[in-house]
């Protein structure tokens, strides 16, 4: 396969950066809700820390395009993954903490029979080039569309509940200014992220994604921006971590190179959040996802996107998603899914991540999937026409 199958953001080009923008002052039209089909052919549309918090509204987003330096070659394996075994349902989201202790990660996962179902973008009604989620309005207009994506999954995923989850970009990667992080947070355009966002989804038994795509910044920089914010105090706000617009020392666009972090790093950002679920005594595990197209395993001339990635860890309290992210073919997607969460080769693979691209109307330059997978195929039912099949199905999805 080729590399360009799996590069997540850097063909949506400079014209990208500023008609998102442009979206984010102004509202746009919802996304028609998928129209259900029967399952078997419904095709999925697709370390510094920081000393500001930017206020423009007119920054530009990055998505320009990079041609990413040839990784040191590593053959790949292909071991099948085995099963996930089943846990115990989850519990209701509370908007205060639990008054019970966690002492060694006894806490329920949101992922315990259940599939988590994702809608990433930076806000309502702001840059629906960036995912769907932008072209929502609020959060009923958002439940509309979110029945007829979960009717769907229910179809192929043995009936298990859904839990939808809001995937916000909350630090989105900018051009660097000589002295900044280059993030713009999401505090920068709204100020009451607890009220317009994180206590109306935990009213519906929703989740909240924080976003962040690193930029100068590291990961633990950023879960204690988090933290002292007040997010994660929340029970369903949860962390995810995009290496891909990591910016390297002595350049100033995020995503060129792309980005990669270090296994060491996300132990430190896992343990950081793990003695936070305990300290405040939360009802759930926090949940870390880490967005990836680049991997030794699969070593296809892109960046490993997280260094020595055999040495992560497990924590009791967190549960750590490795994310599959990237456009590309269904036999260029599953391969590289297959790859990047197989447990036999990176035993600390609990939980599995899948993000796909399905047709946007605001984007007319073809950074979708092409052909886009289906349901059954996600859920290893059906192979593609290159009879690649996925081993274990992914425990979140994320639909851009």
């Amino acid at each position: 396969m080729t590399r360009t199958f799996y590069l997540a953001g850097f063909t949506l080009a400079i014209a990208v950066l500023l008609s998102a923008c442009t979206a984010a002052q102004s509202p746009v039209a919802a996304l028609p809700p998928p129209t259900p089909t029967t399952a078997s052919v419904f095709l999925l549309p697709n370390t510094s820390t920081p000393t500001t918090i930017p206020t423009a509204t007119d920054v530009p987003v990055p998505t320009a395009t990079a041609i990413p330096p040839t990784a040191t070659p590593v053959p790949p394996t292909e071991t099948p993954v085995p099963a996930t075994p089943t846990p115990v349902p989850p519990t209701a989201v509370p908007l205060t903490p639990s008054p019970i202790p966690l002492a060694t990660g006894t806490g329920p996962s949101w992922f315990d029979n259940t599939t988590v179902l994702g809608f990433y973008g930076r806000a309502f009604g702001v840059a629906p080039i960036l995912g769907r989620l932008g072209g929502y309005q609020n959060f009923d207009n958002m439940a509309k569309d979110v029945d007829g994506w979960s009717t769907q999954v229910r179809a192929v995923n043995g009936g298990k509940p859904i839990v939808p989850e809001l995937h916000l970009i909350y630090a989105l990667a900018v051009p660097c200014a000589a002295s900044d992080d280059c993030l713009l947070y999401l505090e920068g355009t709204d100020s009451n992220l607890v009220d317009d966002y994180i206590k109306p989804a935990a009213a519906r038994g929703w989740l909240v994604f924080l976003d962040t795509q690193m930029g100068k910044s590291d990961p633990v920089t950023q879960v204690k921006r988090m933290i002292a914010k007040g997010y994660l105090q929340y029970d369903n706000v949860e962390v995810a971590l995009d290496p891909e617009f990591h910016v390297y020392p002595g350049h100033d666009l995020p995503g060129i190179p792309i980005g990669t972090i270090e296994a060491a790093q996300v132990n430190d950002a896992q343990a950081l959040l793990d003695a936070y679920v305990q300290s405040e005594h939360l009802a759930h595990r926090k949940i870390l996802v880490i967005h990836q197209f680049g991997d030794k395993n699969v070593n296809d001339g892109v960046p490993f996107m997280i260094g020595h990635k055999e040495n992560v860890k497990v924590y009791p309290n967190i549960d750590l998603v490795i994310t599959a992210d990237g456009l590309g073919s269904t036999d260029a997607k599953i391969s590289k899914y297959n790859k990047m969460t197989d447990s036999m080769v990176y035993p600390f693979i609990q939980l599995r991540g899948l993000k796909i691209f399905p047709p946007n109307p605001y984007e007319h330059n073809g950074h979708i999937d092409v052909p886009l997978l289906t349901f059954r195929q996600i859920y290893g039912l059906d192979p593609t026409s290159g009879k690649q099949k996925v081993n274990v199905p992914p425990n979140l999805i994320i639909i851009n």
